[in-house]
């Protein structure tokens, strides 16, 4: 009789263990699956990024913003509007200054690319 509570009682154990294996296999697959697909940013977070890149000096607006998230880093593609009537090393100062702005705001931000396009024209 106490032969089969014990077996009974180390099956118990036993399936505890292998529910508690399964579980944290599931959760390194996930993970691991998560981290190799190419995956964007939160809705939130792409929100912060547009809404911080468009208060930087010279941003007319933002045309387009795309996140890919690779492990834990984040890479921005991002296209910004500016006058028009800017220069190319005034456009490009822009861009740079956007770019080391994102990377400084958001520490998990590994690249930034800035495409700049030219601004609306303006009717007289």
């Amino acid at each position: 009789m106490h032969k089969k509570f014990a077996i009974k009682i180390l099956w118990r154990i036993s399936a505890s263990f292998i529910l508690f294996i399964l579980k944290v296999a599931y959760d390194i697959i996930k993970d691991s699956l998560r981290k190799m697909l190419d995956t964007s940013c939160s809705n939130d977070v792409e929100q912060q990024m547009h809404d911080f890149i468009s208060a930087q000096d010279g941003v007319e607006q933002v045309d387009l913003l795309q996140t890919r998230l690779f492990g834990n880093k984040v890479y921005v593609d991002v296209e910004i509007s500016v006058n028009r009537d800017s220069s190319l090393l005034e456009a490009h100062a822009t861009a740079e200054r956007v770019h080391d702005a994102v990377e400084q705001q958001f520490p998990n931000v590994k690249h930034v690319m800035i495409h700049v396009n030219p601004g609306a024209e303006v009717s007289v």
